[in-house]
């Protein structure tokens, strides 16, 4: 099983300008200028030894995660614009499938890219939205009438369902056990656990941690326990989530650091990063991030050099696989 990011930046799409993309290659040609390549590989290999800020960016497409398991039918977290990229990716001529979306909440970057989601207009397709919204039908069509889009909802000739429930609910695609968890954010939000053959991922986007999240008895650590992979909303940085962004609904690196040492967790993948940050500005937070989790880990152990958790600390961007 593995999770693969579509959709990584929060609240809206916020790619690249041509000015900061300029800037990314006029920066990675003159630190190569001493180098000499013989050919496009050793182009490549290159790049692979720049920090992603350098060569990529953290912030193209809103949230869309693809859970990858033993099954033929497609399994998604949210449909932020993300999802497009993925429908892009199947080509013109895909056989006919299932998919399943589960939403966390019906905020417009968690929803945005069905209306460009092409098999949902084509038929013999069938699309199961999951979740607890009893809203989420009526957001989704809302989101493609006049005047807001040309397409309207009954354009899609998929066949599509809605499964919503009521929390504390569990879920199950084939062999995948899917657990529920009830998130702090303004008009609720709701984290899934995807489980097959003792391997976990975790999605818990758009969930704030206040100062209840560092005592003892939290329930997000019961939850995460043992995760393989927890992608993890890391919106703020510290000062933000706790100051003038408190009760906005998201969290950041260092709660994320020790809600996943606490769990241990074995791969945290921070996600739904702020547009506003420049991509060498997420980097530099995420390095404090890799600072702290070596000293709230000593604290945690007593410096008894137990293990570290977690093992892996990586920033999602669209593209990366995760192997749980």
């Amino acid at each position: 099983m593995k999770a693969i990011i579509w959709g990584s930046c929060g609240s809206l799409p916020a790619p690249s300008t041509s000015a900061s993309i300029r800037q990314k290659v006029r920066d990675a040609i003159w630190a190569a200028r001493e180098h000499q390549f013989e050919n496009l590989a050793a182009v490549d290999a290159y790049l692979e030894t720049l920090p992603h800020c350098a060569r990529g960016t953290y912030k193209a497409n809103t949230s869309c995660v693809q859970i990858k398991a033993n099954t033929d039918e497609y399994i998604f977290c949210d449909a932020g614009t993300g999802l497009r990229d993925f429908a892009l990716s199947l080509g013109k001529d895909s056989a006919p499938a299932t998919y399943h979306i589960f939403i966390s909440h019906l905020h417009w970057d968690h929803i945005q890219g069905f209306p460009f989601f092409t098999p949902a207009y084509q038929a013999g397709n069938r699309i199961i939205f999951h979740g607890f919204h009893k809203e989420t039908e009526r957001a989704l069509r809302a989101q493609m009438e006049a005047p807001c889009f040309p397409v309207p909802f009954e354009a899609m000739q998929a066949e599509i369902e809605f499964d919503i429930q009521e929390n504390g609910a569990s879920f199950q695609v084939g062999d995948i056990q899917i657990s529920t968890i009830k998130q702090q954010h303004p008009g609720d939000s709701w984290g899934y656990c995807f489980e097959e053959n003792g391997k976990r991922i975790i999605y818990s986007s758009d969930s704030e941690h206040g100062p209840e999240a560092r005592k003892e008895g939290y329930h997000f650590v019961d939850f995460f326990q043992n995760a393989d992979v927890l992608i993890f909303d890391g919106q703020y940085t510290f000062e933000e989530a706790t100051n003038e962004k408190r009760y906005w609904g998201h969290s950041d690196h260092m709660t994320a650091v020790e809600l996943s040492a606490r769990a241990k967790v074995r791969q945290l993948i921070v996600f739904h990063h702020e547009p506003a940050y420049t991509d060498t500005e997420i980097e530099e937070i995420h390095k404090d991030a890799l600072s702290y989790s070596e000293e709230y880990n000593q604290r945690l152990s007593n410096n008894t050099n137990n293990t570290t958790y977690p093992q892996r600390i990586e920033l999602a961007f669209d593209g990366l696989e995760i192997e749980a």
